[in-house]
């Protein structure tokens, strides 16, 4: 459980996946809603930008930043920063970026180590 004595968490999920793939997209949501409820976390609202290509305008994530710059978020929870940008520059400064304005950010431990050991869908492009 993580430590928001200052202020209740208010979680919310970031995926994005392209080609789009809605059962991708399904399968990863529905993981981090476990994580959230493994970590005692409310239902996270979700941002979700489907067929979105990494580097491309992301409104989801524009909408995200948005809401964590005012407050109405202070958890995210993504499957890993690549979830942001291929580019690992470019993802981890959206994590500090995220940070920055007050967030926690929570990935799921280790690629492939979902519950019951599911295979992860090929959802990063």
């Amino acid at each position: 459980m993580l430590d928001h004595s200052a202020s209740p968490p208010r979680p919310a999920l970031y995926l994005r996946c392209y080609p789009a793939d809605a059962a991708g997209l399904e399968y990863q949501r529905a993981a981090l809603e476990r994580l959230a409820r493994q970590r005692g976390l409310p239902v996270p609202a979700a941002f979700l930008d489907d067929g979105v290509r990494s580097g491309e305008r992301c409104p989801a994530l524009e909408r995200l930043l948005e809401r964590a710059g005012q407050g109405w978020v202070n958890v995210v929870l993504v499957p890993g920063p690549f979830v942001f940008s291929l580019d690992d520059r470019s993802a981890r400064a959206t994590v500090r970026r995220l940070e920055a304005l007050g967030c926690t950010v929570l990935d799921l431990p280790g690629r492939g180590a979902l519950p019951h050991r599911l295979p992860i869908p090929a959802c990063t492009a």
